[in-house]
């Protein structure tokens, strides 16, 4: 990895030496680097989320707190060539590997066409990044029912009927997830459209989270997919344990994101399970193993957005796996953000209430600081 960084600094510095270089920088939105003949553009971007966890375990009384740096970015992203043929590279320097290394290439009005690794199209609190959303971090729901990413191609298309706006989006990857590059016994198929009745959201806002931009009239947008994941050797597909053998997962999701003059709502619904065979997985002598992930889930969450940028959000979420090798699990959330420069500058606040198979299991209390240029 410090190879990739290193080349990704020598070459910065050899367009800087050689050619005419355009320089453009605002805060949020990285440093940006542009050759005047319009043959390579580069824009180099980072952030860091500083968090103190508080937790109450109500199975044995205990309280524990922890101070991290959640997460640590490095984003590149421009074009090559010509501005059609673009390319993203982010590196997680708290985990120490490659989150996203992809080129995209518009090849007709509409129409982009990815090869490499980045976030399938799955639920839409997956997709919206980790910087842009007015929760503190994701719901119980995408912990188990979430695509994450993966190494593939995709095709990414929209088009107009009247006032609705239809995207859509299919993948063909290999199934194994962005931190096994092994070869892999099946491949991944995966599709989504999205529905916009009232056209588009202000600023792409359909994926950021909470009402930011106030939107004056009523956006909405309703999303359906489905995922076919063969011979998965991972519990819940990209990501879960490793069960023992392998499995044909098949999932169904579907969201509804409604924005309005400051409040936002969200819902999103899934449900995996294995078509071909049991979900879990027994020895020799008929003992249980292991087990993929399969059952249902789903989020409720919004927030109202102030005209001083504070918003108050709230958030339930659960899960229900139909095998009882997999527990149930719930949570309930309140919240509150404050917006100092959008989400690239802002500080947020929440406090949870865990249960798992109907039993209260604990209180768990976040601060955390975004800081995004």
């Amino acid at each position: 990895m410090k190879k990739i960084l290193l080349t990704i600094a020598l070459l910065g510095v050899l367009s800087i030496s050689y050619s005419q270089i355009k320089y453009d920088g605002t805060f949020g939105k990285g440093i940006g680097f542009e050759t005047n003949d319009g043959t390579f553009g580069l824009v180099f971007g980072t952030r860091i989320q500083p968090r103190w966890d508080f937790t109450y375990d109500l199975q044995d009384s205990t309280f524990t707190d922890r101070m991290t740096i959640k997460r640590s970015r490095l984003k590149f992203d421009g074009f090559f060539i010509n501005k059609d043929l673009r390319y993203k590279f982010e590196y997680d320097v708290v985990g120490g590997y490659v989150r996203d290394a992809v080129v995209k290439y518009r090849f007709a009005p509409k129409w982009d066409l990815w090869f490499g690794q980045t976030k399938l199209p799955g639920n839409r609190e997956r997709i919206i990044s980790s910087a842009n959303m007015n929760m503190i971090d994701r719901s119980t729901y995408n912990t188990f029912f979430t695509l994450d990413r993966d190494l593939g191609f995709q095709l990414h298309n929209e088009f107009t009927l009247g006032e609705v706006l239809v995207l859509n989006h299919w993948a063909v990857s290999a199934g194994n997830g962005i931190l096994d590059l092994s070869s892999s016994k099946g491949v991944e198929l995966t599709g989504k459209f999205e529905v916009l009745p009232f056209g588009a959201f202000t600023k792409k806002g359909d994926y950021i989270g909470g009402d930011i931009y106030h939107e004056e009239t009523i956006k909405l947008s309703i999303a359906f997919g489905a995922d076919y994941n063969m011979s998965a050797y991972k519990s819940n597909g990209q990501i879960g344990t490793r069960p023992g053998e392998n499995a044909d997962l098949l999932l169904f999701s579907g969201d509804v994101l409604m924005k309005y003059k400051g409040i936002s709502l969200l819902v999103e619904a899934g449900a995996r399970s294995t078509p071909n065979q049991s979900a879990i997985v027994y020895d020799p002598e008929g003992n249980e193993t292991g087990a993929f992930y399969t059952g249902w889930g789903m989020n409720f969450q919004g927030g109202y957005v102030f005209q001083n940028m504070w918003e108050i959000v709230g958030r339930y979420s659960f899960t229900n796996p139909n095998i009882d090798f997999y527990k149930s699990r719930e949570e309930y959330l309140l919240g509150v953000n404050k917006y100092i420069f959008g989400h690239k500058f802002k500080v947020q606040a929440d406090a949870a209430y865990h249960m798992v198979d109907g039993i209260d299991d604990a209180v768990v209390g976040r601060l955390q600081l975004e800081l995004h240029f």
